[in-house]
């Protein structure tokens, strides 16, 4: 038996994850305007139960505690067509931003400028601000005294800091201006939780663990399913394996079935984000996945199974993901 999962890159343990999309969005028994102005819009013409929504404003907005010291901060920010300055996450005098104004990543020490990185960032125009925003994400994780920049959506790591006198405080959003923030994600800034890890009961009512990632310095907590590492380094340097962006295949053992007889299995994933896509079924001498991509190589295909293997049909999987030039080719091969 085969099953196909897509798997993911691990994640800092999650603390809070806030897209603004509740129905009362920023209760003050969470959230606290340090300065300037935040309000929430929502798309009342969503019909989902939490309508797409966006942070506006400008200032610092934090969760209403300040005793945040290593953590792990990540936002999605959107710059108007009116904006200017920096924007980006603070941890008490911390301040990790985009600046338009100087096409940079920056870091902040208070009023110092400790470490940058040269980058893009546009402005959205009025008109798409509320249905297509040009979002970046920024993100630091500070560990003691040193601090990790981050952008992009695959989380790139751009530079590290020092940092001196850091002692925490408040966390949040921060802008000099006006911006759109359709995320905000905290995390702890050593722990992670993997998305990898999936069962499979088999009819014989054994169990067996796959997906899970052999790693070097760090601690498991098994209650939990989450590692800490045990040193201020990159979660990639604790395996040696990489982790796909595609799907993966798992092979289990030979299993004993008989013809005729009903049998059932269990996907159980172990982790969060982990994605269960199809499960195959081959006999010993072990099966093939086709896959096909355009009408040329269908065509192709089909020949194959009449003239070569004198097969007298094909099956086609799945209607509505073909080529559509298929239904021109395949009048004449039938």
């Amino acid at each position: 038996m085969t099953t196909e999962v897509l798997r993911r890159k691990p994640d800092s343990a999650l603390i809070w994850y806030e897209d603004f999309r509740d129905e009362n969005p920023l209760p003050s028994s969470y959230w606290t305007t340090l300065s300037g102005e935040w309000e929430v819009w929502q798309n009342k013409n969503d019909p989902a139960t939490r309508p797409y929504s966006q942070l506006d404003g400008h200032g610092r907005l934090a969760w209403k505690y300040n005793g945040f010291s290593d953590v792990h901060l990540r936002a999605r920010l959107a710059f108007p067509s009116d904006g200017s300055g920096r924007a980006g996450v603070f941890c008490g005098e911390i301040f990790c931003c985009l600046n338009i104004n100087s096409q940079r990543i920056e870091l902040y020490n208070g009023s110092a400028l400790i470490g940058s990185y040269a980058t893009e960032i546009s402005k959205t125009p009025s008109s798409d601000l509320r249905s297509n925003p040009r979002m970046y994400t920024i993100e630091m994780r500070i560990r003691n005294n040193s601090v990790r920049v981050y952008s992009g959506a695959s989380s790139v790591l751009r530079f590290t800091a020092n940092l001196d006198g850091y002692s925490g405080g408040y966390a949040g959003v921060q802008s000099d201006g006006r911006i759109l923030c359709e995320l905000i994600r905290l995390g702890d800034a050593w722990t992670y939780e993997p998305y990898e890890r999936f069962d499979v009961i088999f009819p014989d009512g054994t169990r067996t663990e796959y997906g899970r990632l052999e790693r070097t310095g760090v601690t498991w907590d098994s209650e939990f399913q989450v590692f800490t590492v045990n040193s201020d380094v990159e979660e990639a340097s604790t395996r040696s394996q990489d982790i796909s962006m595609d799907y993966d295949f798992f092979h289990s053992e030979l299993l004993s079935l008989v013809c005729g007889n009903d049998y059932s299995v269990k996907i159980v994933p172990k982790d969060i984000n982990v994605w269960i896509s199809r499960l195959f079924l081959g006999d010993a001498d072990g099966f093939s996945i086709l896959y096909y991509q355009d009408v040329d190589s269908l065509v192709y295909w089909a020949n194959e199974a009449a003239y070569r293997w004198k097969l007298r049909g094909i099956a086609i999987w799945s209607l509505g993901q073909e080529d559509m030039r298929l239904w021109e080719a395949l009048p004449k091969q039938i």
